[in-house]
């Protein structure tokens, strides 16, 4: 792991491969792990760099006074791309991290040449209404260590209640120790992830989707099928449906994670995407 140093605290990151830099943004409750199956592949093609960001899966907590709403998220996002050096990305985001790349594309359009959706928060799903208990647990003193010392529970993690509805071939084993351990063991973890949690709204991905009709630059979105809790198929359309130069992709067998219930599909048809669109930026 790579540590790049913002004003806010560290951001540890991974960075594999050379050419065209693809940014890979992550969900709650999850880092940079979930994108260890795809990364080999499409590193042989571009340099693909994975930030852990503060989402309750990171193990450094950033400074307490940071803003974590999803405008200070995208912000951090940027001051991170600075520190790298870097100003024509091609954006990828899953899950919550689906919701920030928008806001970052909305915000900082200028930066992002192609951009790569996939099982994502979008319009009035911010977050998705199986999760609405945790949104109004937040605002509970001492909720989230009791959910830190309910996920000790390995067993509890592949339920959904919790992270099983995410993926159809992570283990309780892999949850924890992929996502869920340093969210247990650190009080500052669990500080920046209330604050995450108290940010979302879905004021920011209904004026994303508004304001990117516009972003007339090429994007993919890829969609798990078996997706139909969190993100529903009907749900990927619309969000296809926002852009002018748009391609949508369906995976079968897949849920929300895409990247870890069918990586070789997921890779193949990114660079399939990037390749053919490599003069459209």
């Amino acid at each position: 792991m790579k540590e790049a140093y913002v004003s806010a605290g560290i951001i540890r990151y991974t960075d594999y491969g050379t050419g065209q830099a693809i940014v890979f943004l992550h969900g709650a409750l999850s880092n940079g792990n979930t994108w260890r199956k795809v990364v080999p592949a499409i590193s042989k093609h571009f340099r693909c760099i994975v930030p852990d960001l503060p989402l309750g899966g990171h193990s450094i907590a950033l400074n307490p006074e940071t803003d974590l709403t999803p405008t200070g998220i995208v912000a951090l996002i940027n001051e991170f791309l600075n520190v790298l050096d870097l100003n024509d990305i091609i954006l990828v985001g899953n899950d919550t991290g689906g919701a920030y790349a928008q806001i970052f594309t909305m915000s900082y359009s200028e930066k992002v040449s192609r951009l790569v959706l996939c099982n994502t928060d979008a319009f009035e799903v911010f977050p998705p209404k199986s999760f609405s208990l945790l949104v109004a647990g937040v605002h509970i003193p001492g909720f989230t260590f009791l959910m830190a010392q309910l996920f000790r529970f390995k067993p509890l993690l592949k339920t959904s209640l919790v992270l099983g509805l995410l993926s159809h071939t992570l283990s309780k084993e892999d949850l924890y120790e992929l996502y869920i351990r340093h969210f247990i063991h650190y009080k500052g973890v669990r500080a920046d992830f209330t604050k995450v949690v108290k940010g979302w709204s879905i004021h920011d991905t209904i004026q994303a989707a508004e304001k990117l009709t516009s972003f007339n630059k090429p994007v993919l979105v890829i969609w798990g099928a078996d997706d139909t809790k969190l993100f529903p198929i009907a749900l990927g359309r619309r969000v296809y449906g926002i852009f002018p130069d748009a391609r949508f992709e369906i995976v079968e067998n897949a849920l929300t994670y895409v990247q870890e219930d069918q990586p070789e599909a997921f890779a193949q048809k990114l660079v399939h995407f990037l390749e053919n669109t490599a003069f459209a930026k």
